[in-house]
């Protein structure tokens, strides 16, 4: 089952429309090969950008961080706007650096930020233990009906 294989992490809540960066708290690679983001969206406006994109550090500071290279802006479209639920999602396999940061960047026209989400995978220990964030964790297989 994968919730114990991989160890999730909400590391950045909720923020109101706008187009301020926003960066996620740090994360430590230590044990573990990739971590994919999952920037989750809410109301987005056409023609505004969204830039999601990563960093890192060999120390656990935001002072120094590095952009990873070949992260791009997305421009949304029209079709874009009119959903209510998109997310963006950015997948780094063995990072050159221990400690990582997501930040999500709207420019242009607004946009809501639902979160980021780090999904730490191949990790070295196992059963893994969750992030902090999570409040509660639960696996099923093969659940009969309630």
């Amino acid at each position: 089952m994968l919730l114990s294989q991989v160890k999730v992490d909400q590391i950045l809540g909720y923020v109101a429309a706008g187009t301020t960066k926003r960066t996620s708290s740090i994360i430590d690679m230590a044990n573990y090969d990739g971590v994919m983001f999952v920037v989750g969206l809410g109301t987005i406006l056409e023609n505004g950008t969204l830039d999601a994109f990563v960093e890192q550090h060999t120390l656990n500071q935001t002072s120094g961080m590095a952009r990873l290279a070949t992260t791009a802006a997305y421009t949304v479209l029209a079709a874009d706007a009119l959903k209510t639920q998109s997310c963006i999602v950015v997948d780094v396999y063995r990072p050159q650096e221990r400690y990582l940061q997501c930040n999500i960047t709207p420019a242009v026209a607004n946009a809501v930020v639902l979160g980021i989400t780090a999904i730490l995978y191949n990790g070295r220990k196992k059963p893994v233990t969750q992030g902090t964030s999570v409040l509660a964790s639960t696996s099923l297989s093969n659940p009969a009906e309630a």
